[in-house]
């Protein structure tokens, strides 16, 4: 009877351990996953910090004379009527051009340096496009142009079959196409961005998973595929969703 107790404490006690190492790993990923989220949340402050004070660079000096000065003043008032009206029927480009116009006019104007952050804000996730995706075919345009250090959202649904007809000898990956990096797999989704046909062989690609969110470190047009060495006989399409700033 004492042995069995025994054995029942051993056991509770190794259940114990390994659930507190689960929950400890749980714990690890959820707070690496934070530390990424802050991270492109940082970034995208700082962007909008140095378009804000992109917009004010080389702003003229205040007016000392007090006519000029009410004009000033009217301008100011007229224009952010004009603004607060874009915004509401939704014309965040035009909206930002005055307020851009305001803050060069009156530096540190804080209702102008907001209602400019608001709009680059919306503008940063304003264009979105969905596209297919073949997995019998190689790079294809996903139509959209990203714009270096605007945010990007992708979302993938659906699923392809990856069909590899091979004899006993398998299939060996020539050299030239091996994946450089270890994540992507074979039928994995994949992304390039480039600015011209021969970047599609040379540039690094980047594996596109279900929610993907990023900071755009380069302009260039958005190209996508599975990777496999013929996918001339793979089956089926992936659809993405591409949300950001397109010019």
């Amino acid at each position: 009877m004492l042995l069995l107790l025994s054995r029942d404490r051993v056991v509770l006690a190794v259940l114990m351990i390994l659930g507190s190492l689960l929950t400890a790993n749980v714990g690890l990923t959820q707070t690496a996953e934070m530390r990424r989220a802050m991270k492109q949340q940082q970034e995208f402050q700082k962007r909008l910090q140095q378009q804000r004070k992109a917009a004010a660079e080389n702003s003229p000096t205040l007016p000392t004379d007090p006519q000029l000065m009410e004009l000033h003043k009217e301008f100011i008032s007229r224009a952010e009527k004009l603004a607060a009206d874009y915004e509401k029927k939704n014309q965040t480009a035009e909206a930002r051009q005055v307020y851009e116009a305001i803050v060069r006019l009156v530096p540190k104007y804080q209702p102008a340096e907001e209602g400019l952050s608001r709009m680059i804000a919306a503008q940063s996730v304003q264009d979105r496009k969905l596209t297919e995706v073949f997995a019998n075919r190689g790079w294809q345009d996903s139509g959209v142009t990203l714009v270096q250090g605007m945010p990007v959202h992708m979302e993938v649904k659906g699923g392809w079959k990856v069909v590899l007809e091979t004899d006993a000898k398998g299939v060996v990956i020539p050299n030239e196409i091996k994946p450089k990096s270890s994540d992507i797999k074979l039928g994995t989704l994949i992304g390039v961005i480039a600015t011209s046909p021969s970047e599609l062989d040379t540039e690094k690609p980047f594996v596109v998973v279900r929610q993907l969110d990023f900071i755009n470190k380069k302009t260039g047009r958005l190209f996508l595929k599975m990777f496999d060495i013929d996918p001339s006989d793979n089956e089926g399409k992936i659809h993405v969703l591409i949300q950001s700033t397109f010019p």
